[in-house]
C-alpha cells in the first residue's frame, strides 16, 4: 500500500507541529531525568565526580538542538539534493570503525569512531542517511518504483552494502533495523508485498546462519528461549532485566531508588534503562513513557500523511520508523520479547551519538511539518 500524494500545497516557514515540539521537549527532559538517575553512582566511581556523565549528556543535548534548529529550517527538497552527500560522508565514517588507530572498541565491538577528542557511533546517524537516499531513489523511480530494476534492486543494493559493513562490527542490530526499513519504505512506495517476499526469504535464512555460527549470538538466541537456563551464566543480564521490571511492580519503588541500577543490572543506563524506569516508576509509569512515544511515532505519520511530496510523505515515513522500531526492539528485549540485541532507547539512554541522531530525526520531521497546511 502506496502513500499517496495529498490535495494541500508545499508551503516554507510554517509553524513546525506544535504536538512533535511538546513531544520532544518531554522526552528530552525526561532522559535528563533518567540519565542523571543511572549514572550518578558509575560516573563518581569512573570520574569521581557524580556529574561528569550528565555533563556530556547535557552537552549531546545543546549540540542536538543546534542540528535540530539547523536542519527544521531546511526545505524537503534540500534534504533529498544532500542524500547522497549525508550517506556518503555517513558510509565514509562506518567504515573507519574497521580502521586500526581510529576504531574504538568496547565490550566486544568495534563500533566507534575515535578522533581527537571526539568519538562517536556512526551507525545512529547511518540510518538518518540511509532513510533519506532510500526515499530519494524510490521517489525518483516513480510509477516504475514496482520494477525489480529501479525500485528494488537498488534499494537491495545499498542495504546490502551497509549490512556487510555492520556484520562486521558487529552490530546485528543495526543490520535488523536496516532491513526492516528497506522493506517497509519499499512497501509504503508501492512494491507489492509478494515482490518484498522473494528477496526477504533468503534474507531470513541468512539471519538464521548468522546466529546458528556465532556463539554469542546463538547464546543469546537460547537464552531468549529459556533465560533460566543459565541465569548466572550467558542469561545473566536478561534475568536481571526481569528481576529489575518485576521489582517496580504497579507504582514502582521511588524515582532514583532503583537498586538494580547499582551494579546487579549491566548497561543500565544505556540498552537497559526501560527496566531501571520500570523498576522505579513501576508498571504505570513505563506504560506513560510508552504511550509518549506512540503519540511521537502518530504526530511523525501524520506529518508523511498529510505532506504533499511524495519524497515528503517517505522520508517522513521512514524517519519516524526508524525510532519507532529502536524502542520496540529496546523494549522488548529489556522486557524478554525478543532476543538481546544492543539498540539504545532513544531520548532515555546515554549516549551523545544516539541523542544527536534522534535529534537530527525531529529537526527533519520539523522541518517536514513546515511544509504541511491543515486541510
Amino acid at each position: 500500500m502506496a502513500l499517496t500524494q495529498s490535495s494541500v500545497s508545499t508551503r516554507v516557514g510554517g509553524r513546525a507541529d506544535p504536538a512533535l515540539v511538546g513531544l520532544t521537549v518531554a522526552l528530552v527532559v525526561a532522559g535528563v531525568i533518567v540519565v542523571f538517575d543511572t549514572t550518578y553512582f558509575r560516573s563518581q566511581a569512573a570520574h569521581a565526580n557524580g556529574f561528569a556523565m550528565l555533563g556530556r549528556h547535557l552537552s549531546s543535548i545543546l549540540m542536538g538542538t543546534l542540528l535540530l534548529g539547523f536542519l527544521s529550517r531546511r526545505r524537503s527538497r534540500t534534504i533529498q539534493r544532500g542524500a547522497v552527500y549525508a550517506f556518503a560522508i555517513s558510509t565514509f565514517l562506518l567504515l573507519l570503525t574497521h580502521v586500526d588507530g581510529i576504531s574504538h572498541c568496547a565490550n566486544g565491538a568495534c563500533r566507534w569512531v575515535r578522533l581527537g577528542p571526539l568519538n562517536f557511533q556512526p551507525s545512529e546517524f547511518i540510518k538518518l542517511a540511509f532513510v533519506a537516499l532510500t526515499a530519494s531513489v524510490l521517489t525518483s523511480a516513480g510509477a516504475r518504483v514496482r520494477e525489480w530494476r529501479y525500485g528494488i534492486f537498488p534499494i537491495l543494493g545499498l542495504m546490502a552494502f551497509l549490512q556487510l559493513i555492520l556484520v562486521m562490527q558487529p552490530d546485528f542490530g543495526s543490520v535488523v533495523l536496516l532491513g526492516l526499513l528497506a522493506f517497509a519504505l519499499m512497501y509504503l512506495a508501492g512494491v507489492p508485498l509478494y515482490k518484498l517476499l522473494i528477496p526477504s526469504l533468503p534474507a531470513v535464512v541468512l539471519g538464521v546462519l548468522a546466529v546458528k555460527y556465532e556463539p554469542y549470538r546463538l547464546r543469546r538466541f537460547l537464552c531468549f528461549l529459556d533465560p533460566w537456563e543459565e541465569p548466572q551464566g550467558a542469561c545473566y543480564q536478561l534475568v536481571q532485566s526481569f528481576r529489575t521490571f518485576a521489582l517496580g511492580g504497579y507504582t514502582g519503588s521511588g524515582l532514583g531508588s532503583s537498586m538494580q541500577k547499582s551494579g546487579w543490572l549491566p548497561e543500565a543506563h544505556t540498552d537497559f534503562v526501560f527496566a531501571v524506569i520500570g523498576e522505579e516508576i513501576g508498571i504505570a509509569g513505563a506504560i506513560f513513557v510508552l504511550l509518549l512515544f506512540c503519540a511521537f511515532v502518530y504526530r511523525g505519520m501524520r506529518i508523511a500523511y498529510r505532506h504533499p511530496e511524495t519524497y515528503g510523505q517517505l522520508l517522513a515515513a521512514g524517519l519516524t520508523l526508524a525510532l519507532a522500531i529502536q524502542v520496540l526492539i529496546n523494549m522488548g528485549v529489556v522486557l524478554g520479547l525478543l532476543p538481546t540485541k544492543g539498540l539504545a532507547l532513544p531520548f532515555l539512554s546515554y549516549g551523545n551519538s544516539s541523542m544527536l541522531a534522534t535529534l537530527a530525526t525531529v529537526g527533519m520531521l520539523m522541518a517536514l511539518s513546515r511544509e504541511v497546511r491543515e486541510r
